[in-house]
C-alpha cells in the first residue's frame, strides 16, 4: 500500500492569505498545505479520501489521471467542494466514479451535486453512490468504517489493513477508539494546540496516540497555527506533521 498526502491543510489551508502567515514559517515549504485529501495505492487501485477544493492541482502534482473509488468522511465543504474535479478523472477513464458515502450525508451530496450524480440537461453524470456499510469492499480491498464526534456533527473514519484515517476529530464514541488498535500508521487531524468546539487539541490527540500505540502517526487537517518544525519539535518518537506530498510505503 502507498498513501500519499495530497494535503493536509484545515478548511482555509496554510497560510491563510498573502501576508496572513499565522505562526508559520512561510520560507519552510512544508508550512504551505492546501486542503486535506489523502490518496491510496492498493491493489491496483487508485482510492481517493475526499475531494478538497484543491483537488485538480493535487492529483496534477501527483501525476494521478486515474480514481477508481472516492470515500467520503463528511459533507463539509472543504472535504467535498473538489467533486466536479473528478469529471475529468471520469472523462479520461471513460468511467462512471463510485463514491462511497454514509447514509445520514447520502440525500444532501446528490442535492448539492446533482448534476455530478444524477446528470443535468447537457451534462451526463459521471459519478455514482454507493451507501457505506461498517464493513465493505472495493475489488480486492476490505475497508472498516465507524463514526467519531466532530462536534456539531459526525465523520467517518476508515480503516484499510493497518492504516487508519480520522480527520475532523473531537471525541471517539463508547469503545470504537478500539478498533484503531495495531496500525501501523494513523493519520489524525489536528487542527491547532488548544482544545476547538469541533476538534480535539495537542494533548486529547496525543491521550489517544498514547492509548493506541499506532506505529507512526501524521497530523493532518492543520491550520497555519501550527509552523511544522515548532510542532515536530513538541511530538514524541513516531509522531510527526504531515506535508502536502508526503509519500508512505506500507
Amino acid at each position: 500500500m502507498k498513501v500519499r498526502i495530497l494535503g493536509c491543510g484545515g478548511s482555509f489551508g496554510s497560510p491563510l492569505a498573502w501576508n496572513r502567515n499565522g505562526n508559520i514559517d512561510v520560507n519552510n515549504p512544508k508550512n504551505h498545505r492546501t486542503r486535506s485529501s489523502v490518496l491510496i495505492n492498493i491493489n491496483d487501485q487508485n482510492l481517493l479520501i475526499d475531494t478538497s477544493p484543491d483537488l485538480r492541482a493535487q492529483l496534477y502534482n501527483a501525476k494521478c489521471t486515474k480514481i477508481d473509488a472516492v470515500l467520503f468522511t463528511h459533507e463539509h465543504s472543504d472535504h467535498t467542494s473538489g467533486l466536479p474535479d473528478m469529471r475529468a478523472m471520469s472523462l479520461i477513464n471513460q468511467s462512471i466514479i463510485p463514491a462511497f458515502i454514509s447514509n445520514d450525508i447520502k440525500e444532501s451530496m446528490i442535492r448539492n451535486y446533482k448534476y455530478i450524480f444524477e446528470g443535468h440537461k447537457d451534462y451526463s453524470p459521471f459519478m455514482s453512490v454507493k451507501t457505506i456499510d461498517n464493513s465493505f469492499s472495493i475489488g480486492d480491498t476490505k475497508i472498516k468504517t465507524f463514526k467519531h464526534n466532530h462536534g456539531s456533527i459526525d465523520v467517518q473514519t476508515y480503516r484499510i489493513g493497518n492504516f487508519a484515517y480520522s480527520t475532523d476529530l473531537k471525541n471517539f464514541y463508547e469503545n470504537d477508539i478500539d478498533k484503531l488498535k495495531n496500525l501501523d500508521l494513523w493519520i489524525v487531524g489536528l487542527l491547532r494546540y488548544d482544545p476547538h468546539p469541533s476538534h480535539a487539541g495537542f494533548d486529547k490527540i496525543n491521550e489517544y496516540i498514547n492509548y493506541l500505540k499506532p506505529k507512526r502517526t501524521l497530523f493532518t487537517h492543520m491550520t497555519a497555527l501550527l509552523d511544522y518544525e515548532e510542532l515536530l519539535s513538541k511530538c514524541s518518537e513516531n509522531i510527526e506533521p504531515a506535508y502536502d506530498g508526503m509519500t508512505i510505503e506500507l
